[in-house]
């Protein structure tokens, strides 16, 4: 079974309003599993 990557970028509109956790939650309860490098 291949894995599935998604490429996700915050936009700096977001960073500036501080939502960055709250994006972050989304994926959690979606079950997306971080891949950092």
């Amino acid at each position: 079974m291949a894995i599935e990557r998604t490429f996700s970028i915050i936009k700096p509109n977001a960073v500036a309003k501080n939502v960055i956790g709250s994006i972050f939650a989304r994926f959690e309860a979606a079950g997306v599993q971080n891949c950092w490098h």
